[in-house]
């Protein structure tokens, strides 16, 4: 495996060198921006390619973003070959010990409070499992434009070719746009573009036009809620909607918003809560936000948290299953379409371990 960075005026052009120079079979490792003389910017991609004989593609730590599509391999001199077989030792050796650790810590039960509350919360997530199995199909009819969703499912996909992210100020809407962005038209190859009502919180505009600007995608700004019909262009493959990042108690606000998407094309709406959330705090966003209908959940903020029980809860019991969390502030990396199994394994565990892998 070997990992070279490339810099560009913008993600676009940074992606493009990682195209030309490695094909696309590359592997976006990380992102960043980079001072470029004294006032200006630019887009460091760290990107790898596996220099492997055989067609095995690149076994990498989940969550990376791929650039999707195979293509023949690059022209021109490739790059020397590495023997990987010490680091994969060393990488094995250290996935045993983590293993080792786990078991010890599961094994130091005794009279630890902390330990009581685990199981409790392992019997509950066991319950959950069994619940799934037997849960009755739904008899609600879903909300307008999206496909039917079983009452016992944890995950869907997403069916919409616009979508809009509700929540409570905080909970990092604005970046989960960017990342959702960022894959759908630097990786998929899809022509996205980014609406933003977010003229309420300082500096919200400005957040999101710089990631506009480094992802390559127009933005429109809209002003009033009566303004969204007309900037919804359904030419596009997917349009991306970042709403105002104010209290949900704010309910007027919410009624309004909800008006002027009935007027428009079918939205898919993402109500976004962070994982740390309590049943109540969720179950009040959830009534606060009910006008607009929602159809999926989005959890973020997965990497701040130990465990996240709701996460395996509140799909549930909201029908409302999830289609993707963030796990981190990379763009566009730390965004993850979980399956059923992952989600039951964070609400549990968390990302701790893992991250310490």
């Amino acid at each position: 495996m070997k990992i070279l960075k490339f810099e560009g005026s913008n993600m676009r052009e940074a992606v493009a060198k990682v195209k030309a120079e490695l094909g696309d079979q590359a592997v976006i490792v990380s992102t960043r921006q980079v001072r470029r003389g004294l006032l200006g910017t630019a887009c460091e991609i760290s990107a790898a390619i596996d220099d492997d004989d055989d067609n095995e593609p690149a076994r990498l730590p989940r969550g990376f973003g791929a650039l999707a599509h195979a293509a023949p391999p690059p022209v021109g001199p490739q790059p020397a070959r590495k023997d990987d077989d010490e680091t994969e030792r060393m990488v094995s050796s250290l996935r045993n010990e983590i293993k080792s650790l786990r078991a010890m810590v599961r094994a130091q039960s005794g009279d630890n409070r902390a330990a009581t509350d685990l199981r409790n919360e392992v019997a509950s997530l066991r319950k959950l499992v069994e619940d799934l199995k037997h849960a009755p199909a739904p008899s609600a009819t879903p909300a307008r434009g999206t496909a039917p969703i079983a009452s016992s499912q944890l995950t869907a996909p997403s069916t919409g070719n616009c979508i809009m992210l509700v929540g409570p100020t905080g909970v990092g809407k604005t970046t989960t746009i960017a990342k959702l962005a960022a894959r759908a038209a630097l990786i998929e190859n899809k022509r996205v573009a980014l609406i933003t009502l977010d003229n309420y919180r300082v500096g919200g505009i400005d957040q999101i036009r710089t990631f506009a600007d480094l992802i390559g995608v127009p933005l429109q700004v809209v002003s009033t809620p009566g303004e969204l019909a007309g900037a919804i262009d359904d030419d596009n493959d997917l349009t991306l909607i970042d709403t105002a990042g104010r209290s949900p108690r704010d309910g007027a606000a919410i009624d309004e918003l909800a008006r002027a998407v009935r007027t428009c094309s079918p939205i898919e709406t993402h109500l976004v809560v962070a994982a740390g959330s309590t049943s109540t705090m969720i179950e009040s966003y959830a009534n606060r936000y009910r006008a607009l209908n929602p159809a999926r959940m989005l959890f973020t903020k997965v990497d701040e948290v130990d465990s996240a029980a709701e996460m395996a809860r509140a799909p549930l019991r909201l029908e409302l299953p999830i289609t993707w969390i963030t796990t981190g502030q990379s763009v566009p990396e730390d965004l993850e379409e979980p399956t059923a199994q992952r989600v039951l394994e964070l609400a549990q565990t968390g990302l701790g371990s893992q991250q310490a892998a």
